[in-house]
């Protein structure tokens, strides 16, 4: 037997192949080392025979050795379950129980988290071969302006252009123009209060153009992450945050 069997499995596979031989007019003969230990369909099977197999077809001509076969099928070799395909999952038809509702989370980053930046190409641009500059931001104040004394200097801009300030509170980033100075996001003039900045936002400096990024898990404004645009953008706000002061 090539199979780990049970004994009742074992005794029901001989018995239905006993069957089917013995509508077929056959006999199957089951040798082991040391000789014929089974004969299976057009058989004269003993009453003993009869009793331990449970059919008529199955004649056991070596019991010794048809102990031993059993023995070593169960040993080894793979059982039928584990050969046997996946259960169907249950239940097979729709219940109609509704979804378990999941109570809405927050991304809030405490310390400021999730690398915020603001990535750009200084002029003449990218196809002019510029390169691929990335500003951190600060965790409390980073300015945008033509000054060196300016965390990110952009020649051609204001001497203090904008500023981009993290609110403790909220953890978020917030961009606010100095008078006289044009800086918007996303199309829209920055607010007299500040604009928050959500990952992939575009930030434009006078002719400066910048993206601010930030990995999502600290990201605010949306249960998972504040991406602007793509799949999954526009989702129902989050609960307010907790206390984040530190």
């Amino acid at each position: 037997m090539p199979l780990g069997l049970g004994r009742r499995a074992a005794s029901d596979l001989v018995s239905d192949v006993g069957s089917a031989a013995a509508d077929a007019g056959l006999t199957i003969s089951v040798a082991g080392p040391d000789g014929p230990v089974l004969a299976l369909g057009q058989v004269r099977s003993r009453f003993l025979d009869r009793v331990v197999t449970g059919s008529r077809h199955v004649e056991v001509r070596d019991r010794r050795g048809a102990l031993r076969m059993l023995r070593d099928a169960r040993a080894g070799g793979p059982s039928l379950t584990d050969l046997a395909p996946p259960a169907t999952p249950w239940p097979i038809v729709p219940t109609g129980a509704r979804p378990r509702r999941r109570r809405v989370t927050t991304t809030h980053d405490p310390l400021g988290g999730g690398n915020p930046r603001l990535v750009y190409y200084p002029a003449p641009g990218p196809e002019q071969g510029a390169p691929r500059l990335v500003a951190p931001l600060r965790r409390g104040t980073t300015t945008i302006g033509s000054e060196e004394e300016c965390d990110i200097v952009v020649p051609g801009l204001d001497p203090q252009h904008a500023e981009i300030r993290r609110d403790p509170t909220t953890d978020e980033y917030l961009l606010h123009a100095s008078p006289g100075s044009s800086a918007g996001v996303g199309g829209q003039p920055a607010d007299a209060d500040g604009t928050v900045l959500r990952t992939g936002a575009t930030v434009v400096c006078g002719d400066q153009t910048f993206v601010y990024q930030r990995e999502e898990y600290a990201d605010h404004g949306r249960p998972y992450g504040g991406r602007e645009g793509g799949e999954f953008s526009r989702q129902r706000p989050q609960r307010p945050p907790r206390h984040y002061q530190r």
